[in-house]
């Protein structure tokens, strides 16, 4: 009768240390694939001296957004099952693997766009061979987060955020229209009216578990819509 309990400590020791280990795996590569590749890409594009701000942007984003919660997941899911080597062979292989399937379409993107870029008829614009490229695996990601959710009212406002910064970056770049302060202003309200809801919408999905890879890109991309807006109207009065 006294083995038991010991034989039971035994195996929770094991079961935390094994979680422990993997969740930090994961941790250091999904963020080292998060920063290194974007990174990798971004210098090929502009040069090393102009990337190394966007290479400190994803080095004080990257771990917190992707690394963290892939290795909570992780940790808890081990944790929590009986089997942690039937986790390891099922949920956890899988979400790692969908994790990495996301980040080749976005690395296989922004691959052709620097090939594109490198070897492309000197005819063609490089500023309409990135929103090109860029926009494949967006349209890619709001198939699988459609599919994934159904078309829920957070998809669809997150979708009109991305069709929004779409049309005016494509008008910017044809050259028909240019904003004003007044956009700006417009611009500013609305992001921060954004970033409330789709905030508070985020915290439930994940609190509920509703937050699949797709729609967490989906996320991020309607987000990050109004800041590349603002980049975009700043380099064209540059110009």
């Amino acid at each position: 009768m006294s083995e038991s309990p010991a034989k039971r400590t035994d195996v929770s020791k094991k079961k935390f240390a094994f979680a422990l280990v993997l969740s930090i795996f994961v941790f250091l590569l999904t963020t080292y694939l998060g920063i290194i590749i974007p990174f990798a890409i971004c210098v090929e594009i502009i040069g090393f001296n102009s990337s190394r701000t966007f290479g400190l942007i994803l080095l004080l984003i990257i771990p917190f957004v992707i690394g963290l919660p892939c290795a909570w997941f992780v940790f808890r899911g081990i944790k929590q099952s009986e089997d942690y080597l039937a986790f390891l062979k099922s949920r956890g292989v899988r979400f790692i693997g969908r994790l990495l399937r996301a980040a080749g379409v976005w690395g296989l993107s922004f691959f052709g766009m620097a090939c594109l870029l490198e070897v492309g008829p000197s005819s063609w614009s490089s500023r309409w061979i990135v929103f090109g490229t860029f926009n494949v695996p967006v349209l890619i990601t709001l198939i699988r987060s459609y599919r994934l959710t159904e078309k829920q009212w957070d998809w669809c406002f997150l979708t009109f955020l991305i069709l929004h910064a779409n049309v005016v970056i494509a008008l910017l770049f044809s050259e028909a229209w240019l904003p004003d302060i007044h956009f700006i202003r417009g611009l500013i309200f609305g992001q921060t009216f954004a970033l409330v809801i789709l905030g508070v919408c985020f915290l439930y999905r994940s609190i509920k578990r509703q937050m699949s890879i797709p729609l967490f890109v989906h996320y991020g991309l309607g987000i990050w819509a109004s800041p590349l807006l603002f980049y975009a109207v700043f380099t064209q009065w540059a110009v």
